[in-house]
């Protein structure tokens, strides 16, 4: 019985959000889709907060105009993240909440990358990502108490993976 289903669907509702649906202010700007407003502070070289027209909001440093350092965006779906920007990304020690999961970990480039926690639906994953990815030691506890550890690759399960419930070990799979 594996869980790589829901890894797998589960991780890319987490990866759309971060890399379709977020909008760091320096990519808005490039395309064009929306203006980001400073409406209070110095959104230049300093602490502000920039507004979009989609009501996307982000409070914190800046650093010629882009996120850098500690900061909040609120997506005008309710999303928000918590953490540390560089150059208007993801970047460090980070909390995306969205209206299907919580990760809470390590991020680069926007994705999360290192050691963090994910809530999902089904249940949660805590262990080593990469690139947006399950990746390295990892352990999964499904909503019923079921839980998988494993070294994983690619979002799935490798090698030797250990069922335990309960205090039992279910089965060890080679």
């Amino acid at each position: 019985m594996k869980n790589t289903f829901f890894f797998v669907f589960c991780f890319a509702i987490l990866n759309l959000h971060s890399q379709s649906d977020k909008k760091t202010t320096e990519e808005l700007d490039q395309k064009n889709i929306l203006t980001g407003i400073c409406i209070s502070g110095n959104c230049n070289m300093g602490y502000g907060i920039m507004k979009w027209q989609d009501e996307t909001t982000y409070i914190g440093h800046f650093w010629n105009e882009i996120p850098s350092g500690q900061g909040t965006v609120i997506w005008s779906d309710g999303s928000i993240y918590v953490g540390n920007f560089s150059e208007g990304m993801y970047s460090g020690e980070g909390t995306l909440i969205t209206n299907r999961n919580l990760y809470i970990g390590e991020f680069n480039e926007d994705v999360p990358n290192g050691f963090g926690t994910l809530l999902i639906e089904p249940g949660m994953y805590v262990g080593e990502f990469s690139n947006g990815e399950l990746e390295g030691k990892g352990v999964f506890i499904n909503k019923a108490g079921l839980i998988e550890e494993a070294i994983f690759k690619n979002n799935n399960p490798t090698g030797d993976t250990i069922l335990i419930r309960e205090n039992y070990i279910l089965r060890e799979m080679k």
